[in-house]
């Protein structure tokens, strides 16, 4: 009976132990650190920043650096609106996972909660601007954009432009090219017209001379 009950003792140790190592390790995999859905907020650390420094910072600078703050969250809150129903309709028919989903949704609160904080903010500085500020930031941004778009459409005339130049440029290198390979070709035609001219009057004196003289 003892005989049996040291082998029944050790493996039911070590299924315990098993069973509190595989509890332990789906609970330590389970802990996911949630990668941000954004890239770092710049313009939230610079406002921060200066709001914290040690020598005081005027206000409209402070103003500045909050307006720019709620131009990022404006973007932001426009990339989760345009990416949630595609993500709620990927999430219905199972093609991504709940752990996507869970980020996504975090980042949806992070720019609510970013919203609320720049609203508070912005009251500080002037009363109710939390109720224009974010207009205000969506038509800077919207600004920006259309620099931007002004800009490429300068630069691409500019590269056309280089293009047209350089292909006229290479258009009459391979005109001058031309005339002058047909100059060469006259030329060479007109020494060979010569020649046969030549050639033939050589032949005409030749047959003159051996032509024999009529008697007296």
């Amino acid at each position: 009976m003892n005989s049996l009950l040291l082998p029944a003792l050790y493996l039911g140790g070590c299924i315990a132990a098993m069973s509190m190592f595989s509890y332990i390790y789906r609970r330590l995999t389970s802990v996911k650190q949630v990668e941000s859905w954004f890239p770092e907020n710049h313009d939230k650390e610079r406002y921060i920043a200066l709001l914290n420094c040690d020598i005081p910072v005027p206000e409209f600078h402070l103003r500045a650096a909050l307006l720019r703050r709620a131009m990022q969250a404006v973007h932001r809150l426009k990339e989760v609106q345009q990416e949630k129903p595609a993500l709620q309709q990927l999430m219905r028919m199972g093609s991504i996972g709940d752990d996507l989903w869970r980020d996504f949704s975090l980042a949806e609160q992070e720019v609510v909660m970013e919203l609320q904080d720049i609203a508070q903010e912005a009251n500080t500085y002037k009363p109710n601007w939390n109720q224009t500020i974010f207009s205000t930031a969506a038509q800077m941004l919207e600004h920006e954009k259309q620099k931007v778009l002004l800009d490429e459409m300068k630069t691409m005339r500019e590269d056309e432009q280089k293009r047209r130049e350089l292909q006229l440029e290479q258009e009459e290198k391979e005109n001058q090219l031309a005339g002058e390979r047909r100059m060469r070709e006259a030329k060479k035609a007109e020494e060979e017209l010569l020649r046969m001219e030549e050639d033939e009057q050589q032949k005409k004196n030749k047959g003159k001379s051996n032509k024999p003289k009529a008697k007296k």
